[in-house]
């Protein structure tokens, strides 16, 4: 499959740097889906160096986007807590007495 994907490859095709953790993951997922092309198409195409380099590319978006999604979404359940909390507030006067209050 020739040379190993450099990770300053991915980069100029997005246009940023990205972290080795990012890079890393999704070259897992590009390696693993450029396999599954291959046996399904036989193509020699799906072999190539840059078409792993574009999958790669691809799955760091992919990853970053759903890393954003499950961020926000985590956002808004706090948020909806908090409102939720504020909302119910507590009575201003809840004293508790023990034993008899007569």
């Amino acid at each position: 499959m020739g040379e190993d994907v450099k990770k300053r490859e991915v980069e100029q095709l997005l246009g940023c740097e990205i972290t080795d953790g990012q890079f890393d993951e999704a070259l897992v997922y590009a390696k693993r889906k450029q396999e599954y092309i291959h046996s399904q198409e036989h193509s020699a195409v799906a072999l190539q160096h840059w078409y792993l380099v574009k999958l790669t590319e691809e799955y760091v978006r992919n990853l970053a986007f759903s890393k954003f999604t499950m961020d926000l979404c985590s956002f808004l359940r706090d948020m909806e807590k908090e409102h939720l909390f504020k909302e119910q507030g507590t009575p201003a006067n809840n004293h508790i007495v023990a034993g008899s209050a007569l």
